[in-house]
């Protein structure tokens, strides 16, 4: 079964992702922020992240630059999502290296669309 990290620092946000994610047969982990995502990272067995754009220590763009920066985090496959909706911040999530974006709010079906475009699912 594999693992999805849920970076959000609305614990809200990170709920609905979570119930949407485990409807769909898999497993989550949740961090309100980056340095708890990066522990969680570090520990390994996460396949994928949905990741907020914004966050609380920085944004959620610049976090996903620094994970294509690492070597060990740059293949990692990354769904961000935002309530920041329109056709320049879904390029602006794939130019800084995003897998896919999703707008909020989303749907189960959504999400399943994406996941299986980027062989999550």
């Amino acid at each position: 079964m594999k693992t999805c990290l849920i970076i959000d620092d609305v614990k809200v946000s990170r709920f609905t992702s979570k119930l949407h994610l485990e409807e769909l047969g898999l497993q989550t982990c949740e961090a309100p922020n980056e340095t708890a995502a990066m522990d969680i990272l570090n520990k390994g067995n996460v396949d994928f992240i949905f990741l907020d754009w914004h966050l609380e220590q920085t944004s959620g763009i610049d976090f996903l630059k620094q994970l294509r920066e690492s070597e060990k985090f740059k293949g990692l496959p990354v769904v961000m999502f935002s309530g920041v909706e329109g056709e320049e911040s879904s390029q602006k999530a794939i130019q800084a290296g995003a897998n896919a974006f999703l707008a909020k709010p989303t749907t189960k079906e959504k999400i399943e669309q994406q996941l299986k475009k980027i062989g999550a699912l």
